[in-house]
């Protein structure tokens, strides 16, 4: 039981760093002074790294040794960790991520291997468990353990939290784990299945996290897309020849484990959506603070928390089928309470729909974790959670790449129609038509800012327009007078037009602050219904994902 505690601690730090920088990404865009563009790499490189390395790294681990490797895998975790709250620039901060991705790479399936192994096949039910449950709370835990630190402490010490964490887990693993006599599987690399295993999955997540910029069918997406399918054919066919393959696959003539890997891809699809997203809706739309969000959005984690255990004793006694279905079923309530999110969402509406995510994603994450072993043992059992750690994290990938595309494109519609908005209502504004240009300019150029406002800034009217307004109205006025009495009246008839100008100017500003207001208050509403109309079109696929319990009868 040791050996299972001190492998969930070293799978919950690589979990909980999968969504830790979610809420707290704005925090070091300010610090850094990076792009979006930048910003975007410092979250993708992560998933990306461990989608791609995780099966050649559970199968270095199987060849030499897998204890040692697990200490290897810490250390290097915490040394990038380390490095990420030292990073003083964009550049840095995404090579750090990388040598910590590098190490959770090697520490999930090292992870899920050695804590399955430690426990005989009966008794497989506490480690499966325990583990399934340490991924979906730690996944879920993230942005809340990052909303809370980056408040009270800075956005480093998300990154610097996780070396004492190592420290205690390399030294717990020196004095548990036998690390000079264990066993080692002796063969050859395989590094045509390395090769390819690579070169299909870094295209294809690349693809995934830049299609939305580059365009689905642009040149180069077309070009991922051959290089990934061609790669994945060439996969297979050297491991079919190779006498020492990096992925057996004869794992997938196992139902339960190809309906794991089914059931656990779209259930971090669903959740991801919504872990993601979620958070930023209530800081831009709803203003709460990074803290307020996270707690928010904490009672997922709770669920996970407290209703793992059951979901995996309930799969364990009547299947997996039903938990399955159960579980989707109960994440699409979720998302019809998501579908009906807006500005004047309460608290305790987040809180509900939160809690009801969170408990059916408990029983997918259970049941998936459990039919992924199967009844694997020795080389089949690490390559099965080399598989389903990898997969796992491509539906990590997924769900940001669908659900942030999805959000980019409803908001741009929204946009679209704040603007034509604006336009209708511009027209009946009773303000000179060179002011009504100006406007809608400022009002463009406010919509499209990266948050919701329809005030215009700069002012109508600037100084040297009124100077202008004032003289030419102030040359009328006194060429109306006689001659003979202009040098009598000019003073007064001077300060009469600034008086008058003052006042038309005064009341077109009146009139452009009633606008601008209506303008706001209408985009907020509208562009804040982008999310419930992207949760309201995931309904469908979720009822769809209800059926995958039928794989495991």
């Amino acid at each position: 039981m040791k050996v299972v505690l001190l492998v969930c601690l070293g799978i919950f730090v690589c979990m909980l760093d999968s969504t830790i920088m979610n809420i707290t990404l704005p925090a070091i865009q300010d610090n850094l002074h990076t792009s979006l563009e930048m910003s975007s790499w410092m979250l993708n490189v992560y998933t990306m790294t461990i989608a791609v390395l995780a099966i050649p790294m559970a199968r270095f681990a199987e060849m030499f040794g897998r204890h040692k490797f697990y200490i290897v895998g810490l250390f290097i975790f915490g040394l990038g960790s380390a490095l990420c709250g030292l990073a003083t620039s964009g550049d840095f901060l995404i090579a750090a991520r990388f040598i910590q991705s590098f190490g959770a790479a090697i520490l999930i399936p090292c992870s899920m291997v050695i804590g399955i192994a430690a426990m005989p096949l009966e008794k497989r039910t506490i480690p499966l468990t325990l583990l399934g449950a340490t991924q979906g709370l730690a996944t879920a835990l993230g942005p809340t353990v990052g909303g809370i630190i980056t408040e009270k402490l800075s956005w480093h010490w998300v990154f610097y939290v996780n070396v004492p964490i190592c420290l205690l887990a390399i030294v717990g693993a020196f004095l548990i784990l036998t690390i000079r006599k264990e066993s080692r599987v002796k063969s050859k690399i395989d590094w045509f299945g390395l090769l390819f295993s690579i070169s299909a999955i870094f295209p294809l997540n690349l693809v995934l996290i830049k299609g939305n910029t580059w365009g689905w069918v642009s040149s180069l997406t077309i070009i991922c897309y051959l290089v990934t399918a061609a790669s994945i054919v060439l996969f297979i066919v050297a491991e079919k020849k190779s006498p020492a393959p990096m992925v057996n696959l004869s794992l997938f003539k196992d139902r339960l484990f190809t309906g794991s890997v089914v059931t656990v891809t779209t259930g971090f699809i669903f959740l991801i959506g919504v872990m993601v997203l979620l958070p930023q809706f209530l800081t831009n739309f709803q203003h709460k603070t990074e803290l307020q969000a996270a707690l928010l959005v904490t009672p997922v984690s709770a669920s996970i928390f407290i209703f793992s255990n059951f979901a995996g004793l309930l799969s364990r006694k009547i299947g997996y089928t039903i938990p399955v279905m159960m579980g989707f079923g109960i994440m699409g309530i979720a998302y019809y309470l998501l579908h009906n999110l807006n500005i004047h969402s309460t608290s305790k509406e987040i809180i509900l729909l939160c809690s009801l995510l969170g408990l059916g994603f408990s029983f997918v994450i259970s049941s998936a974790t459990m039919a992924s072993t199967s009844s694997f043992e020795g080389e089949m059992l690490t390559a099965s959670q080399g598989v389903f750690s990898m997969l796992r994290q491509v539906g990590v990938v997924l769900a940001v790449a669908i659900f942030v595309a999805g959000l980019t494109n409803n908001i741009k519609d929204r946009k679209q129609e704040v603007i034509h908005f604006a336009v209708q209502k511009l027209e009946k504004l009773d303000v000179p038509q060179s002011a009504k240009q100006k406007i809608l300019a400022e009002t463009k150029k406010s919509i499209n800012k990266e948050k919701q406002s329809g005030n215009a800034h700069s002012p109508i009217i600037t100084n040297a327009e009124r100077q202008q307004i004032i003289d030419r109205n102030f040359q009328t006025a006194l060429a109306a007078i006689p001659e003979g009495q202009r040098d009598t009246v000019k003073e007064q008839i001077h300060q009469k037009v600034e008086k008058q100008v003052q006042e038309d100017i005064a009341k077109i500003g009146q009139l452009v602050k009633t606008y601008g207001n209506q303008v706001a208050t209408y985009a907020e509403k509208n562009i804040s219904a982008s999310f419930a109309d992207l949760y309201k079109a995931s309904i469908p696929f979720l009822i769809i994902c209800c059926f995958t319990g039928i794989i495991f009868r």
